[in-house]
């Protein structure tokens, strides 16, 4: 049979372990940690109901993403949330109401031989579509079996980007941006069209982000903002302020 020693966990959004828990994931009463492992040493199929509870104070639109790392020939692996069965990888939005257990979802696995199958259970966004929060699946005669989740390295940020929308604005404009890891400091910096600073936001070296700033009081015309690294301008584009009558 074969065994699964080392599986490298995939950068999805969201790392095992490394955020705030949003769920808290639950089979037969038991809280699931990073994997729930499942015997299949007798039988050919076995159905899991795999509860999820929001534990924030939000309601969650989300879907399962089934991501197949590793499945033994001939067996199939069916995701259900509620009467509705398939063997897609994604399944139908849902809600997730906060601190409200939802039990509409299952697994069916069904098996011509007891070679391992692994999977990773992923809660993603319905409209995002970005991995919240995770965790592994494991079908297996030897729940003894160590299933290790090598956290992948963080990838720095190497380029500069920042754009306004929308644009035109009226009353609100988001300003997205990245700042490349080796600068140490930046801001992002509003100006109008003789150069006086009418906006300046802080933001950290090596970060991506949104910003929200209100253009309400800024009379119609044309803005121009820019991000700034280490004390220099990087990029500068405009922005156009445009009040709806």
């Amino acid at each position: 049979m074969k065994k699964i020693y080392l599986i490298f966990a995939i950068a999805l959004g969201l790392t095992l372990g490394l955020k705030a828990q949003t769920f808290q994931f639950t089979h037969e009463g038991n809280v699931i940690g990073d994997t729930l492992k499942l015997n299949i040493a007798t039988g050919t199929e076995r159905t899991d109901y795999i509860h999820f509870t929001n534990v924030t104070n939000e309601s969650i639109s989300a879907k399962v993403y089934k991501e197949i790392i590793q499945l033994a020939d001939g067996g199939d692996l069916l995701m259900c949330v509620g009467s509705e069965c398939t063997l897609d990888s994604i399944s139908s939005a849902f809600n997730l109401e906060p601190n409200v257990e939802f039990t509409g979802f299952d697994l069916l696995y069904t098996y011509g031989n007891t070679d391992e199958t692994l999977v990773r259970i992923n809660l993603i966004g319905a409209s995002s579509l970005e991995t919240i929060q995770s965790f592994y699946v494991l079908y297996t005669t030897d729940t003894s079996t160590t299933v290790s989740l090598e956290k992948p390295i963080k990838q720095g940020i190497t380029s500069t980007n920042i754009e306004a929308y929308p644009n035109p604005a009226n009353n609100n404009a988001t300003i997205v941006y990245s700042l490349p890891t080796n600068y140490k400091s930046g801001k992002i910096v509003v100006r109008n069209m003789i150069g006086a600073t009418i906006k300046t936001i802080s933001i950290n070296g090596g970060s991506k982000g949104k910003q929200s700033i209100s253009t309400a009081e800024l009379p119609n015309g044309v803005y121009f903002y820019s991000i700034i690294g280490d004390g220099k301008a990087l990029s500068t584009k405009k922005l156009v302020v445009k009040h709806w009558e």
